[in-house]
């Protein structure tokens, strides 16, 4: 019995080699934080279009709060009142065709850059809120902010009689834009926590333009 014995510890000796020869090979780590690849990436942003309003280091700045949906997407301008006339209806067939979030900025005559951040196109038939938490405001110039939604109401984004909204509560909105693209309101409110972006909280707008998100396929 014992020449028994010894052959089956014969046999789980070979049969635990070649169970240790199927374990996988582990790599080792690679030296690359996801912080990294995020870096990359916004050292990659493609502008489709030359801007009148961003700054060099803009685009970049405003990469880094943008929803992982458009990562690695080029922006191109869909609208500017320096191209394609003053016209909110331009600007929200432009919207529409292109669909998917979108990126208004906007220069006022006191030289203030400021704008929101889209989750939706411009394309609601219907005078009430929509868009989600992905929604936000921002100031570029003279100050650099962002503002992001609250969780205190959902009044996102809304169309009225072609006026561009953003952001509400207590009678005021963050961000309106008057239907003939010429003069606006930016006000305090709930849903994104917001200062006044402009120079004052009624402003003339100098330039405008819309940018939407491309994967390039």
């Amino acid at each position: 019995m014992s020449w028994l014995w010894g052959s089956k510890q014969k046999r789980k000796k070979t049969e635990s080699k070649k169970n240790e020869s199927k374990k996988p090979t582990l790599l080792p780590p690679q030296n690359v934080s996801l912080l990294d690849r995020i870096d990359q990436y916004y050292e990659e942003i493609e502008l489709m279009n030359d801007s009148r309003l961003f700054g060099p280091e803009d685009p970049k700045k405003l990469s880094e709060f943008l929803p992982a949906r458009v990562y690695g997407c080029k922006w191109k301008m869909i609208y500017s009142t320096f191209h394609h006339g003053i016209s909110s209806s331009t600007l929200l067939r432009a919207s529409r065709e292109n669909g998917g979030p979108n990126l208004l900025i906007i220069k006022d005559f006191m030289g203030y850059v400021f704008g929101a951040f889209a989750s939706h196109p411009w394309d609601n038939p219907e005078p009430k809120f929509y868009g989600n938490g992905e929604c936000f405001l921002f100031s570029l110039h003279p100050d650099f902010g962002i503002y992001r939604w609250s969780n205190k109401n959902c009044y996102c984004q809304m169309i009225e009689n072609n006026r561009i909204i953003m952001g509400g509560g207590s009678g005021v909105f963050g961000l309106w834009l008057d239907e003939d693209l010429l003069s606006g309101t930016t006000q305090p409110c709930e849903t994104f926590d917001n200062p006044v972006l402009s120079s004052s909280d009624h402003f003339k707008v100098f330039g405008l333009e819309l940018w939407s998100f491309h994967d390039g396929s």
